[in-house]
């Protein structure tokens, strides 16, 4: 999920912070809210975000026709029917910065709370965005924007009367990553993230994991948050097979051909497993290992070089990667950001799938709990990166760590100890290659500088039953390494 912090009110201490420092002057020193800007905008969420504005008849015109096709089209979808909708006005009024021009369309479609409330469609214009009916059917209509259905919806539309050579579409809302959840509220995690008094900088609370924070506030009777695009009035999100789903009918239906870049604007989604999902319908994959804040994507940065040039699908997927990292380097030394090419996928998954199938021969024949012990050392929070939620562990880092304590593998057989030693470390050295390969760019603070892009779940103890659904699960002899590891 997108993380609310606990200091948001505190923005003129941050302004005056970064202010004194040189600053890069491609990036706001004012990224962080201050407390009346963050109070126009509930006041704006809470109004419904209507922003009307007078259109002419050239605007009218455009709305109802097909436009001559353009490089892009950039469509947002914006599941903001919880708490984190005033922040989507702040993102909305960043894309009016820029909006759209003769390089891109700029779409948007955004959900905010209240059954009363309906969704509401944009093309977002330089300095203002020209509402469109989602339903000229029904007037004010309420979508389910947990329904991917709804996406699909949404996103075709867009391509009808805004095509494109390419399509950019971005999730916007809490995420966590490849397990889906068993509830269908939010909570607004204002602890996970606090003020370091020393650095000046927001610091996460890894002492506890975020499902272990999560399942306190279910036994104190409190909502929560899980999932990807979720909808509070309809109790309701997207699972890993509404995302396959949605992606399928998207690119084998509307677009005939494979999206452009799909990013996630929402937590814990850089995983091999969404990208497993992604890879048949997308070409590259933009996304957070670790929890965001909820302030999002700077959309203004991210947009502002098609004011100039039209970029390659490539250089648009690396530049949210660095606008990203331009912003969030000076709040906090927690985050993680990668653009991912998802045609390189494949060889990474048949090396995890190589590498689990050799490490489970190799506890067959174990000496003195040897191997399940490299393997817990190899991922434990002491020597591996792992993230908020501490069952995602960084894949390139557990693989580095396995290398460094492969020695300490004992087998009955000698001679098939060796062997299969051989074979591990070349399995390793072979999958950091294909990871290597298929991150583009890969950007982290301080505290997490050894995340290489992608991460992988891995728990200790507890096993989510929901991970069997996902597809990789079923594909990959990775779930069956987990299931030996933490069940017998």
């Amino acid at each position: 999920m997108k993380v609310i912090s606990s200091i948001l009110l505190t923005g003129f201490f941050f302004n005056s912070i970064y202010g004194s420092q040189n600053q890069d002057p491609a990036y706001p020193i004012n990224y962080i809210l201050d407390d009346k800007e963050y109070l126009q905008l509930l006041q704006e969420s809470q109004n419904d975000g209507l922003h009307r504005q007078l259109m002419t008849e050239e605007d009218h015109e455009e709305l109802r026709t097909v436009n001559n096709k353009k490089p892009f089209t950039f469509i947002i979808f914006m599941a903001a029917d919880n708490d984190l909708h005033p922040f989507a006005w702040r993102n909305l009024k960043q894309l009016e910065a820029i909006g759209s021009n003769e390089r891109i369309n700029v779409i948007v479609q955004v959900n905010v709370p209240g059954y009363h409330n309906p969704t509401r469609r944009y093309v977002v214009k330089p300095g203002k965005r020209l509402l469109v009916d989602v339903d000229p059917s029904l007037h004010n209509v309420k979508l389910n924007s947990g329904s991917p259905h709804t996406l699909i919806d949404c996103v075709r539309w867009a391509h009808t009367h805004y095509p494109a050579e390419e399509v950019i579409l971005v999730a916007w809302n809490h995420g966590t990553g490849p397990c889906d959840p068993g509830t269908s509220r939010s909570i607004s995690a204002t602890e996970l993230f606090s003020l370091n008094p020393i650095s000046n900088m927001l610091d996460l609370d890894r002492s506890v994991g975020y499902l272990e924070y999560v399942n306190r506030k279910v036994l104190q009777k409190e909502v929560l948050q899980r999932g990807i695009c979720f909808d509070e009035t309809f109790r309701s999100y997207m699972t890993n097979q509404d995302l396959d789903f949605a992606l399928n009918e998207i690119c084998t239906k509307i677009l005939g051909k494979k999206i452009g870049i799909l990013g996630f604007d929402a937590c814990l989604m850089s995983a091999v497993e969404i990208a497993n999902i992604a890879k048949k319908y997308v070409k590259y994959m933009v996304a957070s290992e670790e929890v965001e804040l909820a302030y999002g994507w700077p959309y203004d940065i991210i947009l502002r070089p098609l004011l100039t040039r039209t970029p390659t699908l490539e250089e648009f997927a690396n530049n949210i990667v660095k606008a990203y990292d331009g912003i969030y380097a000076n709040i906090t030394q927690d985050y993680t950001l990668s653009s991912c090419n998802l045609e390189k996928i494949d060889p990474l998954e048949a090396n995890i799938h190589a590498l689990a199938s050799t490490l489970l021969e190799a506890l067959q024949t174990q000496k003195n709990d040897s191997v399940r012990k490299a393997i817990r050392f190899s991922k434990s929070r002491k020597y591996c990166i792992c993230f908020e939620e501490p069952s995602y562990i960084d894949l390139g880092d557990f693989y580095h760590n396995l290398d460094k304590f492969i020695d300490f593998i004992e087998l009955t057989n000698k001679q098939n100890e060796t062997i299969l030693k051989q074979r591990i470390k070349y399995l390793i050295q072979q999958g950091l290659g294909f990871l290597s390969a298929s991150i583009l760019e890969n950007k982290a603070g301080k505290n997490l500088n050894r995340a290489q892009g992608l991460s992988i779940y891995f728990p200790e103890g507890q096993f989510a039953h929901s991970y069997l659904k996902n597809p990789f699960a079923s594909e990959n002899n990775w779930a069956v390494l987990l299931a030996k590891y933490l069940l017998e």
